[in-house]
């Protein structure tokens, strides 16, 4: 059973308001000496109601709780002994009775106060979490309380299990960060430090006036197309600012680590490569698969990025005997551990996806891309890296990737709205447009990646879409229906919906 010392020692705030915990917690200690310290939006806590938050792990989830626990001490009215926090990957047993035993303890010394907030942290861990949270809820325990829960997907979607039970319209992602996420967290760096990234003095001095511009401007691609146009036009002016940045986020996605390795030594320590490829192993064991079948099917994935198959495809690059089936099962794995995303083929007809027909699947940060090519491949994460970005071919990829990414996030709710509702990509016998997201307006926008020096004046064209980004490496060009922009410009102005953090 789990030791009430154990639990009192996850939460030291409860020697006072006066104790400055976080100089000694692991993670906000990490987070105060960072240079990129990551700034994150914060959720009001209502009593009586469930909090899920949902994302890889590596992304910042655990250092997000302990800055909202603190941000919570900071008010007033809040008694540092009503915050109670517990990380269930310390459960030995991972069972809902050591659980439950946490619970009970924190429920009972939080009797006394009219509101109480409870913080699960990687819930995910405790096998069947979510029948214990069901049964609180069901007897009225959480009347008083704001109760937080943490985890990976492959257990956090259990929520799905607490309906009507105060979480609905409660569930975040946190995710590495998008490219427009990367770009404003960076441009709160101290000066120095985007001095140390380049000498180049003009440079520094857009990125300093570049902020400003993008917190009053983005995209959520439900605008006019002259609006869009409009706001990317605005962006010009700082393109060389914003290739500079791109090229930054190429070789680092949108992991606070990767991040700061790169920002000090200008390359990516070894061992933040291998801290991603033990998570990923990690949860490929907690699913009882198999080491070998995984590395298969991730290595045929990376030889078809970008590239649209049918599932059955991929068995010419695994041993004789591995299924479809098989394939499925290891996709839905690190579908759910938020590794990869699948991309649907739209049927204009139907109007919804194609579920028999070809697919395409992304890796959802490209520093996961790196990092799993360098465990395949047995090279140094940083030198494979930099192999890719000497081709502008697979820059491209990337970039597609990146765009990807950055679009499923503009509509994306967890649970309610999934980015096969909203987004996916067309093909037929004369070719191919890499994205159609469909519009609140029930129109359909078409997005390109043509990530070259020229892009051809002639695109193609299909009457169900109304109009149609180009995403190009330095061309600007608009016409009625066809607006080709940098890429650079384009994700740097792509909002998030409001659920991701």
């Amino acid at each position: 059973m789990v030791e009430i010392s154990k639990i009192i020692d996850q939460n030291p705030w409860w020697k006072g308001k006066e104790f400055q915990f976080w100089k000694y917690d692991e993670h906000l200690a990490k987070y105060e000496i960072a240079k990129f310290k990551i700034h994150r939006k914060f959720v009001s806590p209502q009593s009586n109601n469930v909090y899920s938050i949902s994302g890889p792990r590596q992304a910042g989830k655990t250092t997000w709780i302990k800055l909202m626990i603190r941000d919570l001490l900071d008010k007033e009215e809040i008694d540092a002994s009503s915050v109670c926090y517990f990380s269930c990957d310390t459960l030995l047993s991972r069972s809902r009775k050591e659980l439950r035993k946490v619970l009970d303890y924190f429920l009972e010394r939080l009797a006394k106060f009219d509101k109480g907030f409870i913080f699960l942290d990687e819930v995910s861990y405790v096998k069947d979490w979510a029948f214990e949270i069901k049964n609180l809820a069901d007897s009225g325990k959480l009347s008083k309380i704001s109760l937080f829960l943490s985890g990976s997907p492959l257990g956090i979607k259990e929520v799905e299990f607490l309906p009507g039970r105060h979480v609905e319209g409660n569930r975040y992602f946190l995710k590495p960060l998008s490219f427009r996420e990367f770009v404003l967290n960076i441009l709160n760096l101290d000066v120095y430090w985007l001095r140390y990234l380049s000498s180049d003095v003009k440079l520094i001095e857009g990125l300093t006036l570049l902020k400003e511009k993008l917190e009053k401007n983005w995209l959520t691609l439900d605008e006019e197309f002259e609006v869009i146009k409009q706001k990317i036009e605005s962006l010009l002016p700082f393109k060389d600012a914003l290739d500079f940045l791109l090229n930054f986020y190429l070789r680092t996605g949108g992991f606070p680590s990767s991040i700061e390795s790169y920002l000090i030594n200008k390359k990516i320590e070894r061992k933040i490569y291998e801290t991603i490829v033990n998570v990923i192993l990690s949860d490929i064991s907690k699913r009882g698969k198999s080491e070998d079948i995984a590395k298969q099917v991730l290595y045929a994935l990376i030889k078809r990025i970008g590239s649209a198959y049918d599932f059955r495809a991929l068995t010419k690059d695994l041993e004789e005997g591995i299924s479809v089936n098989t394939i499925i099962d290891y996709l839905k794995v690190f579908e759910d551990s938020f590794l990869i995303k699948t991309l649907y083929s739209y049927d204009f007809e139907k109007k919804q996806k194609r579920q028999k027909g070809n697919k395409k699947v992304y890796f959802t940060d490209p520093f996961l891309f790196y990092s799993i090519l360098s465990w395949l491949e047995g090279k140094d994460g940083f030198e494979a890296t930099e192999d890719i970005l000497t081709s502008e071919e697979k820059i491209s990829q990337v970039l597609e990737m990146i765009t990807f990414s950055s679009l499923q996030r503009t509509k994306e709710i967890p649970l309610i709205r999934d980015s096969s509702t909203f987004l996916w990509f067309y093909y037929d016998k004369k070719g191919e447009i890499d994205f159609i997201l469909k519009q609140e307006s029930n129109e359909y926008l078409g997005v390109e990646v043509k990530y070259q020096p020229e892009v051809p004046k002639k695109i193609r064209e299909i009457p169900m879409v109304k109009n149609y980004i180009i995403l190009s490496k330095d061309t600007f060009e608009a016409s009625e229906r066809v607006l080709i922009v940098p890429i650079s410009l384009f994700l740097a102005l792509i909002k998030s919906s409001d659920y991701h953090l």
